[in-house]
This record gives structure tokens, C-alpha cells and sequence, in this order.
């Protein structure tokens, strides 16, 4: 089963024999749009990712029908003359009313990301009847630098994947808002000011071996 729509085009247009012609479905005007850049080295590498957020209903100036699936190219308008500079594209699948779209415009280059393992250490070490090692923690201490070379403000969504189930982050300086996002994840959300530096650091503890259950109580 499927979910169908016909769409209806006013006006008439004439087509030559043997041509073809695009026609515009709907327009629509002063749509309302977030941009959101993300930051994962395990899924986008060492780029960081610009996004662009918006939702098909008449809050946005849209909801009137579905959005047939095809190719966005997004322009920002550079001077008073309204030139226009290409930001990117994405494609996407057929957008239902109501519904909220995430597109992928690519990576970015005038929005950094650089994060940096300062010091790895273990400690607390468990050791069993026969002496051996049967539990530690690994401690990592992290630096993150950001940097915004736009000219405009924005928002930036770091996560960092843990390799264990059983951890703890402690976050320091200005790390902005910080909340666990799984088992094994964690993001920072940053809001930047055009042309503007930061950094933040935290302290990440994994627990292995009897250590978990000890982390767990």
C-alpha cells in the first residue's frame, strides 16, 4: 500500500511536438529555514556538516500539498543588489504534510571543528583471588576547538561516540549545553557568534571489567 497525490497545475502551456517542458508546481515565499552544523568523526570524518531544517506546514509558509521528491539548491543572497552565492545541495524523497525534513547540504568549510585526546590514563584497578587485573577505568582527558569564520551566528551539534556502555563525562569551561544522547553517545550543542573562537574540554571515564558493576551501583 502507498500513499498517492495528484497534482494540479493551473493555467495552460503550450508544447511544441517532440519538446518538453518543466512546469512549476507551487511556490512559496519567505519560507522559514534553521541551519544546523554537525560535528561526528565516525559518520562525516574530520568536516564538520551543514544541514538545513524546515517543516512542510503552514507555519513555514507551506502544508498546502505534499513536497514531490527532487533536488534542493540553496543560494544566500550576498549584497544589496541581491547577487546570490551557492551554498549546496541535497537530495530528498517526497515530503508528506506536516512533516519535518532534514536536508544535507555537505560539508562546510568556513565552520571548524578540532578535537584533541590530551592525556589518557588508568586507574583504580580491581585484581581477583589469583592477582590478576579483573578491573580498571580509562580516563581520557579531550580539547575541543571551534571556529565560525561566517559572517553570521551559528549553531553547532558536536557528538562524541564512547567505546563502552559504562561511562561518565564530566564537561568543563564553556561546553555549552551538554546531554547524553544513547549508551554510547554524547552531544554539545554551541552557539557561535560570526568570526568567533572557542574551546572546551571534558574529562571522559569508561569502566571495564568488575568496574562496571562497581559503576552501576
Amino acid at each position: 500500500l502507498s500513499e498517492y497525490f495528484l497534482y494540479t497545475i493551473e493555467g495552460t502551456e503550450t508544447v511544441r511536438t517532440g519538446s518538453a517542458k518543466r512546469l512549476a508546481s507551487f511556490t512559496a515565499g519567505q519560507v522559514p529555514v534553521t541551519n544546523l552544523y554537525k560535528f561526528e568523526q565516525e559518520r562525516y570524518g574530520d568536516a564538520v556538516v551543514r544541514f538545513l531544517n524546515f517543516k512542510n506546514d503552514k507555519e513555514h509558509t507551506l502544508g498546502e500539498t505534499p513536497i514531490p521528491g527532487g533536488l534542493l539548491k540553496v543560494y544566500r543572497t550576498v549584497d544589496d543588489r541581491r547577487h546570490l552565492s551557492y551554498e549546496g545541495q541535497s537530495s530528498f524523497k517526497y515530503i508528506p504534510v506536516d512533516q519535518e525534513v532534514e536536508l544535507n547540504l555537505g560539508p562546510v568549510r568556513d565552520v571548524i571543528v578540532e578535537p584533541k585526546l590530551m592525556e589518557i590514563r588508568t586507574a583504580n584497578y580491581r585484581f581477583d583471588a589469583r592477582g590478576n587485573i579483573s578491573g580498571w577505568d580509562e580516563i581520557q582527558t579531550c580539547r575541543i576547538r571551534l571556529k565560525n569564520s561566517r559572517p553570521l551566528p551559528v549553531t553547532v551539534q558536536i557528538r562524541r561516540n564512547v567505546p563502552s556502555p559504562d561511562w561518565q563525562i564530566t564537561p568543563s569551561g564553556e561546553f555549552g549545553d551538554y546531554e547524553p544522547v544513547d549508551k554510547d553517545t554524547v552531544k554539545f550543542t554551541h552557539q557561535l557568534p560570526p568570526h568567533s573562537e572557542r574551546s572546551f574540554g571534558y574529562v571522559q571515564t569508561t569502566y571495564h571489567g568488575v568496574r562496571r558493576q562497581e559503576a552501576r551501583r
